[in-house]
């Protein structure tokens, strides 16, 4: 009997290793102006710390781990100098939170970029698409990788590749004959990586029937491996369409100013997922019917955002959605196979009155600060998840401060561990993530 119930607990659990599973919740917002002062939006209507104060509410209520965005200040223009670090400093890493990160994109007019949740996700590379097109803009292509609890044994890593765009804006055939343009570098772009793999392109597209060639460049390709679906699966004439009412991302208003009127009668705002993502091939899986077009609930069709009695969003989420931005954003959740891993530490302060300083992930140097309090000699090594010693440098006790920049661009990429000893023992230790 004894051998019976442990034979059930071993089945148990493997069961429950096996299926394992997190989930990733992702937003996409056309932040409208965000940070810009322009002869139509300007302090007085679409005033920064307003729209931190609902910005801070809606995030609050939706909690993304990756939060991608249109229409951030990217040139630091009057009023704030790093618009970015503005908005996660106020509106994300606000209340207690503290592990959004923000990241970079080129200098341009208007950013499109994304901010994520670094307990859940590592940001592997970035890759702007630069064109013009009567002027300048960028795409930009943010490469992230699931921080999973067996990072440092094994090297199934669990890679999603995120695309943020803003297609040209307007009804006019050259506006149009633009957002096809558009579309093709996007395809271009994930064609060149030569294999299917987890895609999202998440943005505002400014199109106004599914037959446009931009977005029949995104579901209908010429290389089927390349296909992008709607998880909402609501193809269809959807501009000034009731029957879509429940999707229109614009507008919020039917009165002007800073805010686009007209009411909510259009779909411009998407988060398009490749076949990878939803069949499951590779960890992350769409979950269906996750897809939301958050605080539309159906009930004003071409009029203002309803912000007295939604039934999707509280009241208070609602008027935030409404002061915010003339569009509504866009909501999927994706399942990922995966246990998660412990945080990934940004700063460590205090450890037994030891003071440690890092940046994490480390790409090509890890800058590290350490203030040892008053303990004698310090030795820091590092070693690769295999045991083997990639670094190791004594300090003596004359030294406060220890700043040190430490070479790791001929280290493995993944999982490191940092160690930090005195003359008794181990006094720290901690992973590090290498991405060169």
């Amino acid at each position: 009997m004894k051998q019976n119930i442990f034979i059930l607990i071993i089945f148990l659990f493997k069961f429950a290793v096996v299926n394992s599973q997190d989930t990733i919740k992702v937003m996409h917002y056309n932040l409208l102006y965000y940070g810009k002062n322009t002869s139509f939006c300007t302090s007085s209507n679409n005033y920064i710390d307003d729209k931190n104060k609902n910005l801070k509410t809606i995030i609050q209520y939706v909690k993304p781990d990756i939060f991608s965005v249109n229409e951030l200040d990217g040139e630091s223009a009057y009023p704030v100098s790093d618009d970015a670090t503005y908005l996660l400093d106020n509106a994300l890493n606000a209340d207690g939170v503290t592990y959004y990160r923000k990241t970079d994109f080129p200098k341009i007019y208007l950013a499109n970029t994304i901010f994520y949740n670094a307990n859940k996700l590592v940001l592997k590379s970035s890759t702007p698409i630069r064109f013009t097109y009567g002027f300048e803009k960028i795409f930009n292509v943010y490469k992230f990788y699931y921080n999973s609890d067996d990072l440092e044994t094994t090297n199934d890593t669990a890679y999603i590749y995120c695309l943020v765009a803003h297609l040209k804006a307007g009804s006019y055939p050259e506006n149009e004959t633009q957002r096809t343009y558009e579309t093709s570098l996007i395809m271009d772009y994930f064609e060149s990586l030569g294999e299917q793999e987890n895609y999202l392109i998440l943005g505002d597209f400014n199109v106004y029937t599914p037959t446009e060639s931009a977005f029949q460049n995104l579901i209908d390709p010429d290389n089927s491996l390349y296909t992008f679906n709607d998880p909402a699966d609501q193809i269809g004439e959807w501009s000034s369409n009731y029957d879509y009412h429940y999707y229109h991302t614009q507008s919020t208003h039917t009165t002007g100013g800073c805010f686009s009127t007209g009411g909510m009668d259009d779909r411009f705002d998407f988060i398009l997922a490749s076949d990878y993502i939803m069949n499951g091939t590779d960890h992350y899986e769409y979950i269906n019917d996750s897809y939301k077009t958050i605080g539309q609930d159906g009930s004003n069709y071409n009029g203002s955002l309803n912000t007295t009695s939604n039934s999707a969003v509280p009241n208070s989420v609602a008027l935030a959605l409404y002061n915010m931005s003339d569009h509504l954003p866009v909501y999927v959740e994706l399942e990922i196979d995966q246990n998660p891993g412990e945080p990934l530490k940004i700063i460590d302060s205090e450890v037994e009155n030891v003071k440690v300083f890092y940046n994490n992930p480390a790409n090509d140097y890890l800058n590290l600060k350490l203030d040892p309090g008053i303990r004698k000699d310090v030795r820091i090594e590092i070693f690769s998840i295999r045991g083997i010693k990639l670094y190791s440098k004594q300090f003596s006790n004359n030294i406060k401060l220890i700043e040190e920049q430490i070479n790791v661009s001929g280290f493995p990429d993944g999982v490191c561990v940092l160690y930090i000893y005195d003359q008794n023992g181990l006094l720290y230790s901690s992973k590090i993530v290498i991405q060169n």
